[in-house]
């Protein structure tokens, strides 16, 4: 899976969060794009510039 990708998921999760009723999945769709965030910046830290700029943008948008 592509850097950029991983970091798109952690936003449709987030987007998905702000849309749930229910609390407990809300938090828990919270926590896995955080968790998917952390890893995109995590794995960005190695990549070309181009590439870390791109998932800051993302991972910054929420």
């Amino acid at each position: 899976m592509d850097i950029k990708d991983v970091a798109r998921n952690a936003d449709k999760l987030r987007e998905q969060a702000n849309h749930e009723h229910d609390p407990a999945i809300r938090d828990r769709l919270n926590r896995m794009a955080d968790a998917y965030g952390r890893i995109a910046s995590t794995e960005a830290e190695a990549a070309p510039a181009s590439v870390r700029a791109a998932v800051m943008v993302a991972h910054t948008a929420r």
